[in-house]
């Protein structure tokens, strides 16, 4: 009887277990680059690109779970900071207009849903810089696409130099 019981259980512990995609967060940031704007047509929206520049840029990306169940639901949101490269730290905060400077920051999504240009309607950020490796943001950011449909994003980690070519 006990044999049979943990049978039963291997087997359906076995059967539980899936091709699951779990939701993954990538940090990371580039040096002597800067965020800009580039859209193919007039009237498409600006979409965001990193090139060649003389600032740091963060990247934070957060790839959704995946529901096996349906197709094409891939969906990736993508934030982009862009700082100046000789600082330590960095605060910023949308609430207090005059004690800002100035910020560079950009979202977009990834997926099977088009395209769409985001607005910045409100930010709090905070970065320290660790080491020249690496460095500590926490960020509560709300973007609205052109529909006035808000996407907010919130996170606290570190983030680690990317020396690839691709970012």
């Amino acid at each position: 009887m006990k044999k049979l019981f943990v049978l039963a259980l291997l087997t359906l512990g076995l059967f539980s277990c899936g091709n699951e995609n779990p939701s993954q967060v990538y940090r990371e940031f580039q040096k002597d680059r800067k965020l800009g704007f580039i859209a193919h047509h007039p009237s498409d929206p600006q979409i965001p690109v990193v090139s060649e520049g003389e600032h740091l840029v963060f990247k934070y990306t957060y790839v959704h779970e995946e529901d096996e169940n349906i197709a094409d639901d891939e969906l990736s949101e993508i934030f982009y900071l862009e700082i100046p490269k000789g600082l330590s730290s960095f605060t910023y905060n949308s609430t207090n207009e005059g004690e800002n400077g100035v910020i560079n920051v950009a979202y977009r999504k990834s997926c099977y849903c088009g395209f769409s240009e985001y607005t910045l309607e409100k930010a709090i950020i905070s970065a320290s810089k660790i080491n020249d490796y690496q460095w500590q943001i926490s960020f509560d950011v709300i973007f609205k696409d052109d529909h006035n449909q808000e996407s907010a994003l919130k996170d606290v980690g570190r983030y680690t130099l990317n020396t690839d070519e691709y970012f």
